[in-house]
């Protein structure tokens, strides 16, 4: 298709500012440069909220299970087996609620479910439950910012061919 132009990698590293080369999956959405730059200052910000390490590679971890990638479920099981020391994370992921997880993060997953299966579903009982759990309003954004970034990026990943 002679309207998609690919990037070459020194663009993306203009774009990203970085020496290392790029994922996989920065490669692929960088076919169109616009695309690929709009997208970058939403990437960084999800992933420099004061969300804790492990709980949002739980949450991209789980949310990827649930929207079926393998190539992101793949990735991010293996950090989030870094930053809690739990072997088989999918299987403790799956199994949240009779897991001996915090009350905290089994509410997370809870709302991470209902928002990426059946987003209809997530009403004003789900927010609350995050709310006694401990999270402030704002929490619930960036923790409702995060499961939908995270199904908006495994579709991508998927629709990609990852």
């Amino acid at each position: 298709m002679p309207w998609i132009k690919p990037v070459k990698q020194q663009h993306m590293k203009e774009i990203r500012g970085e020496d290392e080369p790029s994922s996989l999956f920065d490669r692929l959405i960088a076919n169109d440069p616009g695309l690929y730059e709009a997208f970058l200052p939403l990437q960084q910000a999800v992933k420099n909220t004061d969300l804790p390490d492990d709980l949002r590679e739980a949450v991209i971890t789980f949310v990827s299970m649930k929207n079926g990638c393998r190539y992101c479920t793949k990735s991010h099981a293996s950090l989030l087996e870094g930053h809690t020391g739990v072997e088989g994370v999918e299987e403790w992921l799956d199994d949240y609620e009779a897991s001996s997880m915090s009350e905290q993060w089994k509410a997370v997953l809870h709302y991470a479910e209902r928002l990426t299966a059946k987003p209809v579903e997530v009403d004003q009982d789900s927010v609350n439950r995050l709310k006694k759990a401990g999270f402030s309003v704002r929490e619930i954004a960036v923790i409702n910012h995060t499961v939908a970034y995270t199904s908006y990026t495994n579709q991508l990943s998927m629709g990609l061919g990852l």
